[in-house]
Protein backbone atom coordinates (compact mmCIF):
# COMPACT_ATOMS: atom_id res chain seq x y z
CA UNK A 1 0.00 0.00 0.00
CA UNK A 2 1.29 3.41 -0.88
CA UNK A 3 1.17 5.72 1.87
CA UNK A 4 1.82 10.06 1.38
CA UNK A 5 2.65 12.24 3.59
CA UNK A 6 2.43 15.53 2.87
CA UNK A 7 4.91 17.94 5.42
CA UNK A 8 5.29 21.65 4.16
CA UNK A 9 8.97 21.62 5.49
CA UNK A 10 10.84 18.53 6.21
CA UNK A 11 14.58 18.13 6.50
CA UNK A 12 16.04 14.41 7.19
CA UNK A 13 18.10 16.00 10.24
CA UNK A 14 15.67 17.29 12.23
CA UNK A 15 13.55 15.55 14.81
CA UNK A 16 10.17 16.09 14.28
CA UNK A 17 7.25 13.73 14.15
CA UNK A 18 7.32 12.97 10.47
CA UNK A 19 11.11 12.07 10.52
CA UNK A 20 9.71 9.39 13.39
CA UNK A 21 7.10 8.20 11.50
CA UNK A 22 9.38 7.62 8.14
CA UNK A 23 12.36 5.76 10.18
CA UNK A 24 9.64 3.37 11.98
CA UNK A 25 7.18 2.69 8.77
CA UNK A 26 5.98 -0.86 8.38
CA UNK A 27 8.57 -1.74 5.84
CA UNK A 28 5.29 -3.91 3.53
CA UNK A 29 3.95 -0.42 2.79
CA UNK A 30 5.78 2.48 0.80
CA UNK A 31 6.67 6.05 2.41
CA UNK A 32 6.89 8.86 0.69
CA UNK A 33 7.45 12.53 1.77
CA UNK A 34 5.82 15.83 -0.64
CA UNK A 35 7.13 18.84 0.61
CA UNK A 36 8.58 22.02 0.06
CA UNK A 37 12.26 22.77 -1.18
CA UNK A 38 13.44 24.99 1.44
CA UNK A 39 15.31 24.45 4.42
CA UNK A 40 14.90 28.25 5.92
CA UNK A 41 13.49 27.48 8.77
CA UNK A 42 16.79 25.67 9.76
CA UNK A 43 19.47 28.02 8.27
CA UNK A 44 20.29 31.45 6.94
CA UNK A 45 19.59 30.60 3.47
CA UNK A 46 18.27 27.67 1.24
CA UNK A 47 21.10 25.34 0.22
CA UNK A 48 19.05 22.62 -1.98
CA UNK A 49 22.19 21.16 -2.57
CA UNK A 50 21.77 19.82 1.17
CA UNK A 51 19.22 18.85 1.26
CA UNK A 52 18.84 16.71 -2.03
CA UNK A 53 22.05 14.66 -0.60
CA UNK A 54 20.54 14.36 3.04
CA UNK A 55 16.96 13.24 1.37
CA UNK A 56 18.97 10.67 -0.91
CA UNK A 57 20.68 9.50 2.53
CA UNK A 58 17.54 9.52 4.16
CA UNK A 59 15.93 7.32 1.61
CA UNK A 60 18.84 4.67 1.92
CA UNK A 61 18.60 4.11 5.45
CA UNK A 62 15.22 4.05 5.80
CA UNK A 63 13.35 3.20 2.55
CA UNK A 64 11.64 6.32 2.34
CA UNK A 65 10.92 8.85 -1.04
CA UNK A 66 11.12 12.44 -0.73
CA UNK A 67 9.49 14.87 -3.33
CA UNK A 68 9.90 18.19 -3.00
CA UNK A 69 7.84 21.00 -4.76
CA UNK A 70 9.02 24.80 -4.98
CA UNK A 71 7.26 27.14 -2.77
CA UNK A 72 6.21 30.94 -2.10
CA UNK A 73 4.88 32.81 0.99
CA UNK A 74 8.23 31.41 2.39
CA UNK A 75 8.61 32.80 6.23
CA UNK A 76 10.43 31.42 9.25
CA UNK A 77 7.10 29.50 10.24
CA UNK A 78 6.43 26.10 10.29
CA UNK A 79 3.28 26.91 8.21
CA UNK A 80 2.05 29.15 5.90
CA UNK A 81 4.20 28.37 2.56
CA UNK A 82 2.42 27.43 -0.70
CA UNK A 83 3.46 24.58 -2.43
CA UNK A 84 3.53 25.24 -6.05
CA UNK A 85 1.84 22.34 -7.85
CA UNK A 86 0.74 20.27 -5.14
CA UNK A 87 -2.86 18.63 -6.28
CA UNK A 88 -1.05 18.08 -9.25
CA UNK A 89 1.99 16.08 -7.87
CA UNK A 90 -0.34 13.97 -5.79
CA UNK A 91 -2.40 12.82 -8.32
CA UNK A 92 1.06 11.50 -10.24
CA UNK A 93 2.20 9.87 -7.12
CA UNK A 94 -1.40 8.34 -6.89
CA UNK A 95 -1.34 7.10 -3.61
CA UNK A 96 -3.79 4.25 -1.42
CA UNK A 97 -3.88 6.63 2.00
CA UNK A 98 -2.84 10.49 2.19
CA UNK A 99 -1.62 11.95 5.64
CA UNK A 100 -1.53 15.98 5.61
CA UNK A 101 0.04 17.07 8.47
CA UNK A 102 -1.24 20.03 10.02
CA UNK A 103 -4.44 20.75 9.44
CA UNK A 104 -4.30 24.51 9.44
CA UNK A 105 -1.77 24.55 7.07
CA UNK A 106 -2.58 26.07 3.55
CA UNK A 107 -1.71 22.31 2.22
CA UNK A 108 -4.32 21.54 3.86
CA UNK A 109 -7.01 23.96 3.41
CA UNK A 110 -6.56 23.14 -0.15
CA UNK A 111 -6.84 19.59 -0.30
CA UNK A 112 -9.95 20.09 2.42
CA UNK A 113 -11.27 22.65 -0.63
CA UNK A 114 -10.44 19.84 -3.77
CA UNK A 115 -13.25 17.60 -3.51
CA UNK A 116 -11.45 15.34 -6.46
CA UNK A 117 -8.84 14.73 -4.23
CA UNK A 118 -10.97 13.99 -1.08
CA UNK A 119 -13.53 11.81 -3.57
CA UNK A 120 -10.67 9.83 -4.65
CA UNK A 121 -8.18 9.26 -2.11
CA UNK A 122 -8.50 8.26 1.58
CA UNK A 123 -7.63 11.34 3.38
CA UNK A 124 -5.93 12.23 6.83
CA UNK A 125 -5.14 15.07 8.47
CA UNK A 126 -3.27 15.94 12.11
CA UNK A 127 -3.39 19.46 14.12
CA UNK A 128 -0.43 20.30 16.92
CA UNK A 129 -2.24 23.38 17.35
CA UNK A 130 -3.04 24.51 21.19
CA UNK A 131 -5.20 27.03 23.00
CA UNK A 132 -1.79 29.79 23.59
CA UNK A 133 -1.35 29.81 19.78
CA UNK A 134 -4.70 31.56 19.65
CA UNK A 135 -4.34 35.24 18.97
CA UNK A 136 -7.80 37.32 20.04
CA UNK A 137 -8.97 39.42 16.71
CA UNK A 138 -10.27 39.51 13.59
CA UNK A 139 -7.97 36.90 11.65
CA UNK A 140 -8.57 34.26 14.36
CA UNK A 141 -12.28 34.12 14.33
CA UNK A 142 -12.26 34.22 10.51
CA UNK A 143 -10.14 31.09 10.45
CA UNK A 144 -12.52 29.57 12.99
CA UNK A 145 -15.41 30.30 10.95
CA UNK A 146 -14.05 28.81 7.60
CA UNK A 147 -13.07 25.39 10.04
CA UNK A 148 -16.94 25.40 11.46
CA UNK A 149 -18.77 26.24 8.38
CA UNK A 150 -16.87 24.91 5.54
CA UNK A 151 -13.57 22.83 6.74
CA UNK A 152 -15.60 20.46 9.44
CA UNK A 153 -18.86 19.52 6.99
CA UNK A 154 -16.29 18.40 4.29
CA UNK A 155 -14.53 16.00 6.63
CA UNK A 156 -17.71 14.90 7.43
CA UNK A 157 -18.88 14.36 4.14
CA UNK A 158 -16.35 12.86 2.68
CA UNK A 159 -15.14 10.46 5.85
CA UNK A 160 -12.12 12.10 6.34
CA UNK A 161 -9.84 11.54 10.18
CA UNK A 162 -7.89 13.91 11.86
CA UNK A 163 -5.41 12.68 14.02
CA UNK A 164 -5.28 14.84 17.43
CA UNK A 165 -1.93 14.98 19.33
CA UNK A 166 -2.68 15.96 22.64
CA UNK A 167 -5.91 16.34 25.02
CA UNK A 168 -6.16 19.89 24.09
CA UNK A 169 -5.94 19.77 20.57
CA UNK A 170 -9.02 17.34 20.67
CA UNK A 171 -10.86 19.85 22.50
CA UNK A 172 -9.84 22.52 19.97
CA UNK A 173 -11.04 20.43 16.85
CA UNK A 174 -14.24 19.87 18.89
CA UNK A 175 -14.91 23.38 20.52
CA UNK A 176 -13.29 25.84 18.32
CA UNK A 177 -13.18 23.74 14.65
CA UNK A 178 -16.80 22.10 15.24
CA UNK A 179 -15.02 18.46 13.77
CA UNK A 180 -17.16 15.41 15.47
CA UNK A 181 -15.77 13.06 17.98
CA UNK A 182 -16.12 10.06 15.72
CA UNK A 183 -14.08 11.89 13.07
CA UNK A 184 -11.25 12.56 15.75
CA UNK A 185 -8.28 9.97 16.58
CA UNK A 186 -5.51 10.10 18.48
CA UNK A 187 -1.58 9.59 18.15
CA UNK A 188 0.81 11.61 20.75
CA UNK A 189 3.96 13.18 20.20
CA UNK A 190 6.76 11.02 21.09
CA UNK A 191 10.48 10.00 21.26
CA UNK A 192 13.01 7.87 19.49
CA UNK A 193 13.76 5.70 22.48
CA UNK A 194 16.75 4.62 20.30
CA UNK A 195 18.27 8.25 20.45
CA UNK A 196 17.51 9.72 23.42
CA UNK A 197 19.12 7.73 26.20
CA UNK A 198 20.82 8.78 29.32
CA UNK A 199 24.95 7.88 28.55
CA UNK A 200 27.06 8.04 31.41
CA UNK A 201 30.20 8.22 29.30
CA UNK A 202 28.46 11.18 27.69
CA UNK A 203 27.66 13.16 30.87
CA UNK A 204 31.68 12.26 32.44
CA UNK A 205 33.21 13.04 28.94
CA UNK A 206 31.04 16.29 27.92
CA UNK A 207 31.59 17.74 31.47
CA UNK A 208 34.99 17.18 31.79
CA UNK A 209 35.18 19.00 27.75
CA UNK A 210 33.52 21.53 29.41
CA UNK A 211 35.30 21.67 32.75
CA UNK A 212 32.15 21.71 34.49
CA UNK A 213 33.33 20.33 38.17
CA UNK A 214 31.31 17.60 40.35
CA UNK A 215 29.93 20.02 42.60
CA UNK A 216 28.51 22.50 39.97
CA UNK A 217 24.97 22.04 38.29
CA UNK A 218 24.40 22.51 34.40
CA UNK A 219 20.78 24.29 33.77
CA UNK A 220 20.09 23.55 30.27
CA UNK A 221 18.13 24.81 27.27
CA UNK A 222 17.87 23.55 24.02
CA UNK A 223 16.13 24.62 20.88
CA UNK A 224 15.30 27.93 18.86
CA UNK A 225 16.38 31.04 20.34
CA UNK A 226 14.14 33.75 19.78
CA UNK A 227 10.87 35.72 20.65
CA UNK A 228 8.97 33.16 20.61
CA UNK A 229 10.60 30.42 22.31
CA UNK A 230 12.19 33.38 24.93
CA UNK A 231 15.00 31.55 26.49
CA UNK A 232 16.01 34.66 28.43
CA UNK A 233 13.42 34.65 30.82
CA UNK A 234 15.77 31.65 32.35
CA UNK A 235 18.24 34.22 32.43
CA UNK A 236 15.95 36.67 34.42
CA UNK A 237 15.02 34.06 36.88
CA UNK A 238 18.22 33.42 37.98
CA UNK A 239 18.71 37.19 38.51
CA UNK A 240 15.60 37.19 41.24
CA UNK A 241 18.04 34.50 43.37
CA UNK A 242 21.35 35.07 42.28
CA UNK A 243 22.43 36.07 45.55
CA UNK A 244 21.36 32.26 47.33
CA UNK A 245 23.16 30.48 44.46
CA UNK A 246 26.20 29.48 46.70
CA UNK A 247 27.56 26.26 44.29
CA UNK A 248 28.99 26.50 40.55
CA UNK A 249 26.10 27.24 38.30
CA UNK A 250 25.98 26.84 34.52
CA UNK A 251 23.95 27.68 31.98
CA UNK A 252 24.23 26.21 28.96
CA UNK A 253 21.96 27.56 25.61
CA UNK A 254 22.17 24.69 22.65
CA UNK A 255 20.43 26.08 19.67
CA UNK A 256 20.32 28.64 16.71
CA UNK A 257 19.77 31.79 17.82
CA UNK A 258 18.01 34.23 15.99
CA UNK A 259 20.09 37.53 15.59
CA UNK A 260 18.39 40.50 16.69
CA UNK A 261 16.64 38.50 19.89
CA UNK A 262 20.59 37.51 20.27
CA UNK A 263 21.46 41.19 20.41
CA UNK A 264 19.41 41.98 23.02
CA UNK A 265 18.04 39.37 25.29
CA UNK A 266 21.51 36.87 25.07
CA UNK A 267 24.70 38.93 25.08
CA UNK A 268 25.05 39.21 28.69
CA UNK A 269 27.16 38.21 31.88
CA UNK A 270 26.68 37.36 35.05
CA UNK A 271 28.65 39.57 37.68
CA UNK A 272 28.56 36.39 40.17
CA UNK A 273 31.66 34.16 39.96
CA UNK A 274 29.58 30.86 40.84
CA UNK A 275 27.22 31.90 37.51
CA UNK A 276 28.75 30.71 33.87
CA UNK A 277 26.76 31.46 31.27
CA UNK A 278 27.33 29.99 27.20
CA UNK A 279 25.46 29.69 24.16
CA UNK A 280 26.39 27.11 22.24
CA UNK A 281 25.75 26.40 18.59
CA UNK A 282 22.81 24.06 17.19
CA UNK A 283 24.10 20.46 17.14
CA UNK A 284 22.53 17.55 15.10
CA UNK A 285 19.74 15.72 16.64
CA UNK A 286 21.63 12.71 17.00
CA UNK A 287 23.71 14.29 19.01
CA UNK A 288 21.22 15.88 21.94
CA UNK A 289 21.30 13.01 24.11
CA UNK A 290 25.06 13.72 25.39
CA UNK A 291 24.18 17.14 26.39
CA UNK A 292 20.94 15.56 27.99
CA UNK A 293 23.07 13.29 29.84
CA UNK A 294 25.00 15.95 30.72
CA UNK A 295 22.73 18.41 32.58
CA UNK A 296 21.06 18.30 36.03
CA UNK A 297 17.63 20.13 34.77
CA UNK A 298 16.38 21.46 31.56
CA UNK A 299 14.11 24.75 31.29
CA UNK A 300 11.76 25.36 28.58
CA UNK A 301 10.42 28.83 29.75
CA UNK A 302 7.70 29.62 27.00
CA UNK A 303 5.52 27.86 24.64
CA UNK A 304 5.33 23.73 23.93
CA UNK A 305 8.41 21.48 23.01
CA UNK A 306 8.94 18.01 21.74
CA UNK A 307 12.42 17.68 23.49
CA UNK A 308 10.75 18.21 26.76
CA UNK A 309 10.13 14.15 25.95
CA UNK A 310 13.62 13.48 24.88
CA UNK A 311 15.28 15.26 27.38
CA UNK A 312 12.68 13.00 29.93
CA UNK A 313 13.73 10.28 28.18
CA UNK A 314 17.43 10.72 29.14
CA UNK A 315 16.34 11.15 32.52
CA UNK A 316 16.32 14.64 32.88
CA UNK A 317 14.20 16.82 35.27
CA UNK A 318 12.14 19.26 33.15
CA UNK A 319 10.96 22.87 34.18
CA UNK A 320 8.00 24.36 31.75
CA UNK A 321 5.33 26.78 31.99
CA UNK A 322 1.79 25.57 32.84
CA UNK A 323 -0.67 24.55 30.65
CA UNK A 324 -3.08 22.00 29.68
CA UNK A 325 -0.51 20.14 27.90
CA UNK A 326 2.48 20.48 29.49
CA UNK A 327 0.82 19.53 32.80
CA UNK A 328 0.29 16.05 30.96
CA UNK A 329 3.83 15.35 29.69
CA UNK A 330 5.11 16.56 32.81
CA UNK A 331 2.60 14.52 35.12
CA UNK A 332 6.18 12.81 36.09
CA UNK A 333 9.22 14.05 35.43
CA UNK A 334 9.13 17.31 35.94
CA UNK A 335 7.46 20.60 36.99
CA UNK A 336 5.09 23.67 35.93
CA UNK A 337 5.29 27.50 36.92
CA UNK A 338 2.71 29.88 36.90
CA UNK A 339 3.73 31.49 32.82
CA UNK A 340 4.73 34.63 33.07
CA UNK A 341 5.43 34.36 37.07
CA UNK A 342 9.66 34.97 37.33
CA UNK A 343 9.34 34.53 40.72
CA UNK A 344 7.60 31.15 40.72
CA UNK A 345 10.25 30.32 37.66
CA UNK A 346 13.28 30.97 40.22
CA UNK A 347 11.77 28.99 42.89
CA UNK A 348 11.75 26.03 41.30
CA UNK A 349 15.37 26.60 39.33
CA UNK A 350 16.87 27.34 42.96
CA UNK A 351 14.87 24.31 44.49
CA UNK A 352 16.35 22.30 41.45
CA UNK A 353 19.76 23.63 42.42
CA UNK A 354 19.60 23.11 46.03
CA UNK A 355 18.36 19.46 45.82
CA UNK A 356 20.01 16.79 43.85
CA UNK A 357 17.49 14.06 45.61
CA UNK A 358 14.76 15.88 44.08
CA UNK A 359 16.46 15.81 40.68
CA UNK A 360 17.35 12.24 40.90
CA UNK A 361 14.05 11.02 41.29
CA UNK A 362 12.15 13.13 39.07
CA UNK A 363 14.82 12.13 36.41
CA UNK A 364 13.44 8.39 37.05
CA UNK A 365 9.98 9.22 37.22
CA UNK A 366 10.06 11.04 34.10
CA UNK A 367 12.42 8.40 32.17
CA UNK A 368 10.10 5.03 32.92
CA UNK A 369 6.56 7.14 32.07
CA UNK A 370 8.37 8.38 28.44
CA UNK A 371 9.25 4.60 28.04
CA UNK A 372 5.77 3.14 28.80
CA UNK A 373 4.25 6.32 27.05
CA UNK A 374 5.84 7.89 24.54
CA UNK A 375 7.78 5.18 22.67
CA UNK A 376 7.81 6.15 18.44
CA UNK A 377 7.99 2.65 17.85
CA UNK A 378 4.79 1.81 19.02
CA UNK A 379 3.17 4.95 18.48
CA UNK A 380 3.85 4.53 14.67
CA UNK A 381 2.29 0.83 14.92
CA UNK A 382 -0.55 2.60 16.11
CA UNK A 383 -0.72 4.72 14.18
CA UNK A 384 -0.37 3.00 10.68
CA UNK A 385 -3.45 0.79 12.39
CA UNK A 386 -5.49 3.79 12.34
CA UNK A 387 -4.73 4.36 8.67
CA UNK A 388 -6.22 0.96 7.81
CA UNK A 389 -2.73 -0.91 6.36
CA UNK A 390 -3.19 -3.76 8.47
CA UNK A 391 -7.45 -4.24 8.41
Amino acid sequence: MKVLHIEDRFHPGMGYQINFFARYHHPDHSFSILCSDSSRLWTASDDRHDLKSADKQFDEDFAVSVHRLPSVLDRRTRQNLWLKGLIRAIRKLDPDVLYVHTLESYSSIRILLNRKILSKYTVFFDTHTLLSQFRPGLKSSIFKCFFRQVASKRIRRYGVKVFATVPENKMILEREYGISTDHILYTPIGTDLSMFRYDDAARKAGRQKEHIPENGTLLLYTGKMNFRKNPHLILEAVNLIVERIDQPLFIYFVGAADAGYKEQYLEREFNQENIHFRLMSAVAVSELYTWYSMADFVVFPDENTLSALDAQACRLPVIMAADMTNAERLSRGGMTYASGDLQDLSHLILEMISDPEKRRSLGTQGETFVRSTYDYRKIVRDMESDLGLFH
